[in-house]
């Protein structure tokens, strides 16, 4: 039980640092200029926004996840260690395959009318 609530006091502490260290969850406008400097997309500017935003929620995501990688060498408790490892492991699969979700959604989009069926 104690793990349990370790885990959980851990996983809120890097939530609240989230949004303190890149100015909160919600860039608004501030996404697009990214998805912009991307040549070759021709997707609505709604559409861009959103897959700008989440590139930049993933980034957020990929740092939390490696400041915790890099945190968990220094408890004391192996279980702790193990389950943590567990959890980061499993952020990193998650991410690498919505990250590639993303890929396809850009490149689907980029595609000529003429070939989407």
């Amino acid at each position: 039980m104690k793990q349990i609530f370790l885990v959980l006091l851990f996983s809120s502490a890097l939530l609240a640092q989230g949004p303190g260290q890149s100015g909160g969850a919600k860039q608004g406008p501030q996404a697009a200029p990214q998805a912009s400097q991307q040549p070759g997309r021709q997707a609505s500017p709604q559409g861009t926004d959103d897959l700008a935003q989440m590139r930049d929620d993933l980034s957020r995501m990929e740092s939390l996840n490696l400041n915790m990688s890099s945190e968990i060498e220094f408890l004391r408790d192996q279980n702790l260690q193990i389950l943590l490892r567990t959890n980061s492991q499993l952020w990193t699969l998650l991410i690498r395959d919505l990250r590639r979700q993303i890929d396809r959604e850009e490149q689907r989009r980029a595609a000529p009318p003429a070939s989407r069926r």
